[in-house]
């Protein structure tokens, strides 16, 4: 039976199922804000659809621990931070500048003076270096939930995953296992003390640190980490995949939302989702031939949002809170969402990207023209 390092390496250092997973993972994203900001917040966070809040970010966080540990192996922490400052920021920018200087004036509903000086506009800016804010003036307050991009709230815990990979590569952690294991055994430990030890008012920073949701995030992006560093003792089993897939299941069925902000639950299934998503990016999922052109997961996760919230201030009532709403609002968002991304990813990321040729395996392969590998 061979582990997931061997198949890792009979493919070159990159499964072939890892753009089709995220890819995925952004577009089931995308319904579910479909759900979230145009009235179905019940049914979001109610029967069997809660898990799509509890598992899908921290399957990408997951996925994002397995594959830059590989590059954190290879490279120097110069290098590392600036392989990912290459490949948040830009694109980052773009976006908060697109709906900051062309979305906002366009549909707020102040004067075009007053917004632009208004301290919220200036304030938006600061999502760039990862101090997020979600309002622009006068935007979308009319909307379900008057907020211009939600989804940036995960770009302050992907800063703090790097922060902890830097430190990894510094001590020497990102090829010692057992540390690892420890770290993350300690960072559980800590979530579990103050979760069961402290009201979440006496402990309102540490409630967010260690059992959150960005907690999970944080544990799942540990869970990759050690993955990639174990890869060549975990196999790549189908009746293992089957004992996930059935705790997952279970999972779904009998927890419901008040597990997102359960410590104890991410001990089991943290790994499980971990397991399952490795083990699908090192299967043959091929994707249709529209999506192979390029990465476009990064671009439909920074856009989604706002084009939700546009189709929905400006498409008819039947939008928002109704069954059809539904299904049309996740076509109207996903096709508009989808030619964003590519515009981002063909414009913007894939000529940023091209600069990590001098110390980056994915960096290299976009310069000879071929898709990208590593996030």
């Amino acid at each position: 039976m061979k582990s997931f390092g061997a198949v890792l390496a009979g493919y070159g250092g990159f499964g072939p199922g890892f753009n089709f997973v995220r890819i995925t993972l952004a577009f089931s994203i995308v319904f579910y804000h479909v759900l979230t900001n145009s009235g179905h917040w019940a049914s979001a966070h109610g029967p069997l659809l809660w898990f799509l809040e509890y598992s899908l970010v921290p399957i990408f966080f997951a996925l994002s621990g397995f594959l830059i540990t590989g590059s954190a192996q290879r490279l120097s922490v110069e290098n590392f931070l600036v392989n990912r400052g290459l490949r948040i920021v830009p694109a980052l920018a773009v976006d908060i500048l697109v709906c900051a200087f062309i979305i906002g004036p366009a549909v707020t509903t102040m004067p075009v003076g007053d917004y632009f000086t208004h301290a919220d506009f200036f304030a938006y800016m600061l999502n760039i270096i990862g101090w997020v804010h979600f309002q622009l003036p006068g935007v979308f307050t009319e909307n379900p939930v008057p907020q211009v991009n939600g989804a940036l709230w995960t770009i302050y815990w992907e800063i703090n995953c790097y922060i902890i990979m830097s430190v990894m590569m510094v001590t020497g952690v990102v090829r010692r296992a057992a540390v690892t294991v420890l770290l993350l055994a300690g960072f559980v430990a800590a979530g579990l003390w103050v979760e069961h030890f402290m009201s979440a008012v006496a402990g309102d920073q540490l409630h967010t640190l260690f059992v959150g949701r960005g907690a999970a995030l944080i544990t799942a992006f540990l869970c990759g980490v050690l993955a990639y560093q174990l890869r060549d003792r975990i196999p790549m089993d189908r009746i293992l995949l089957a004992a996930c897939i059935s705790v997952a299941v279970a999972a779904i069925l009998l927890l419901d939302t008040s597990a997102t902000e359960s410590v104890g639950y991410r001990v089991i299934l943290m790994p499980v989702l971990t397991y399952i998503t490795i083990y699908a990016g090192l299967s043959r999922l091929t994707l249709p031939k529209i999506l192979e052109g390029g990465d476009y997961s990064y671009g439909v996760y920074l856009y989604h949002v706002p084009f939700i919230q546009l189709a929905i201030l400006l498409g008819p009532p039947v939008l928002v809170g109704t069954g059809a709403g539904i299904v049309l609002l996740t076509l109207i968002s996903s096709t508009t969402v989808f030619c964003a991304a590519a515009i981002s990813w063909h414009l913007i990321e894939k000529p940023i990207l091209s600069l990590r040729k001098r110390y980056s395996l994915a960096g290299r392969i976009i310069a000879a023209g071929g898709p990208r590998l590593y996030p």
